[in-house]
């Protein structure tokens, strides 16, 4: 792996190792999903860049299936002075067990780990990724570094048994390049997100998300500041970061806000979905006033035994500023930004 650019992380080689096994048995014969997934987001030559890639090893009567693999890869390349939501083109995929990927292998070795199925492989030698190979025509070439340490999300590996739930993500810079219809875009500056979870019974990703309000869960990314808010008002789960130089800040219920500016009807699926919002996280560390707008979208969804999940992946832009109590403004300028909404249909198979 080509160590170009510094990066430091806290992820040991073993948490990137396949967790599922620690799962007790009657959690396996009913749910698990044990995943890697990235996002990605981009600048190269005039374009933004959005990209969704993750590894699902799945099973269970929830899923339909005792023991699987399931890729995911979304795309989108959009002009980046493209500033009007319009009915894109974009790479995307239901993500289920009718869409089996094959020779499945989780490479444990000393110093790495490495995930393998279909044509792609991702290479977890910390503090770096590798994605490499093709899924859905999207051939990959990218290195992740990890930026500060990972967030326990989701819990630490050691409650996973008890809990059948553990996982963190990782804040990273992205570099390298992908091919799409015979084009190959260089990333000229590169963010990225590394999901590492484990979900066993009682957490597939239909409960999680509830099957009103669903959720919105987002990031915007500059060199000077970086942001991650999600809700689920439903449930009353409202969770916030912020990184500012060697800052991370946090925030959760009651600190909050997410108000819909503006809805677009898609002319694909004749859904209304949010495509603007303002966003104020509020606390005695800073306060974060959020406007984003999107213009672009993407859709991937999860198709299992009893249900199904339709995400909206939208790409844009936000404006706004981080303010700390001692006056200091750090402004949020044109930051590249994704946010995601998705909803659960309860409906099982026949």
């Amino acid at each position: 792996m080509a160590e170009q650019k510094k990066a430091t992380s806290n992820v040991k080689t073993a948490d990137e190792m396949n967790h599922m096994r620690e799962l007790p048995k009657e959690q396996l014969s009913e749910h698990f999903q044990d995943h890697i997934a990235f996002l990605i987001m981009g600048k190269c030559e005039g374009k933004d860049i959005f990209m969704a890639l993750g590894m699902y090893h799945v099973g269970g009567k929830v899923w339909g299936i005792a023991d699987g693999i399931v890729q995911q890869t979304n795309l989108i390349i959009t002009p980046s002075d493209h500033r009007t939501i319009s009915n894109n083109e974009f790479v995307g995929n239901r993500i289920g067990p009718t869409d089996e990927s094959a020779n499945f292998q989780v490479v444990e070795e000393s110093d790495k780990v490495i995930w393998k199925t279909g044509n792609r492989q991702i290479t977890c030698r910390m503090p770096y990724w590798e994605l490499k190979g093709e899924h859905m025509g999207v051939d990959l070439d990218l290195t992740i570094g990890g930026i500060g340490d990972s967030i326990p999300y989701h819990g630490p590996w050691t409650d996973l048994a008890a809990k059948g739930l553990a996982g963190n993500e990782h804040l990273c810079w992205a570099s390298g390049s992908f091919t799409y219809q015979g084009k190959k875009y260089t990333l000229d500056e590169g963010w990225a997100v590394r999901e590492r979870t484990c979900l066993g019974k009682g957490w597939d990703v239909l409960t999680l998300l509830g099957h009103s309000t669903g959720y919105i869960w987002g990031w915007c990314f500059s060199e000077s500041v970086k942001v991650f808010c999600f809700a689920e008002p439903e449930v009353n789960r409202y969770v916030g970061r912020v990184w500012s130089g060697d800052q991370v800040l946090g925030y959760g219920p009651g600190q909050i806000t997410v108000e819909p500016l503006e809805r677009w009807k898609d002319p694909m699926t004749d859904v209304t979905i949010p495509i603007k919002w303002k966003i104020k996280m509020e606390s005695d560390a800073a306060n974060v006033e959020m406007n984003v707008a999107t213009w672009s979208r993407a859709l991937y969804g999860f198709h299992l035994a009893k249900g199904y999940t339709t995400h909206y992946c939208v790409l844009g832009r936000t404006n706004g500023s981080v303010v700390f109590p001692d006056g200091r403004n750090v402004p949020i300028n044109d930051c590249q930004t994704y946010f995601e909404t998705a909803k659960a249909t309860v409906l099982p198979k026949g």
